[in-house]
């Protein structure tokens, strides 16, 4: 008998939202009062840093100031992201004993994660694969991901590039030529679109995790959880700088 996940495709136009959400949603799944979640989000233009970066470090403070781009701290490593309109995130949050795969490895638990991208883009005909969790077409990078692990729950997020301006995208994290290293789906299939994108994720999940993902939405709690973590954690200053 195939598992059923919960699949939200909930965004705040609000990047500490959008972040304290993940959290709140691991929470709930750690405390089993969610289900394992698929999230499929997006961010207005912002600067997503990893939990150890420093942001003089990492971005353009003068630049960011500039465009009017704010930097927020994820809750998860690895490194800085710029976030806008035309990039897809997931997130992928569960409990490591409901998974029949092992993912206590840490590289191969990136492996799999990533898989579930990686089969969405091969059924829109586009071969990709994972390196070291980011997941890249023809030696470009087209989607990065980091992880979090609280006890028995992981979080899993992502990004997948579909028509992101890398104008700002390389002077926000002084990246020089953006197009050198990074592609965005857009230009390897024209008639893309967001939809398109996010059911190729969704499929590829279902077929990887070998589950069925169930429509619905963040529960009370969960909003709760979110509204607190946003005002204490991400939307603090002392949390992002």
């Amino acid at each position: 008998m195939t598992d059923s996940w919960r699949m939200i495709d909930y965004s705040s136009k609000d990047p500490a939202m959008n972040l304290a959400t993940d959290e709140a949603i691991l929470r709930s799944v750690l405390e089993n009062n969610g289900p394992n979640t698929l999230r499929l989000w997006q961010n207005p233009p912002a600067v997503i840093i990893g939990h150890f970066q420093d942001p003089k470090s990492v971005t353009s403070i003068v630049d960011c100031e500039e465009l009017g781009i704010r930097i927020f701290r994820r809750v998860s490593g690895g490194g800085a992201v710029y976030h806008d309109y035309g990039n897809v995130n997931y997130s992928i949050i569960v409990r490591k004993p409901s998974l029949a795969v092992g993912v206590e490895n840490v590289e191969r638990s990136y492996s799999f994660f990533c898989g579930g991208v990686v089969e969405g883009l091969g059924m829109l005909s586009v071969q990709a694969r994972n390196s070291g969790g980011n997941i890249v077409v023809d030696g470009k990078k087209i989607s990065g991901s980091a992880q979090h692990r609280l006890y028995d729950a992981i979080l899993h997020h992502g990004t997948l590039m579909v028509n992101v301006d890398f104008s700002t995208l390389g002077r926000a994290l002084k990246i020089q030529n953006p197009h050198a290293i990074l592609v965005n789906l857009s230009e390897i299939l024209k008639s893309i679109t967001m939809k398109k994108t996010k059911n190729a994720i969704r499929k590829g999940y279902e077929k990887t995790c070998r589950v069925n993902l169930k429509t619905g939405s963040l529960t009370p709690n969960e909003m709760r959880t979110a509204t607190s973590l946003y005002q204490t954690k991400y939307n603090n200053r002392d949390w992002n700088g």
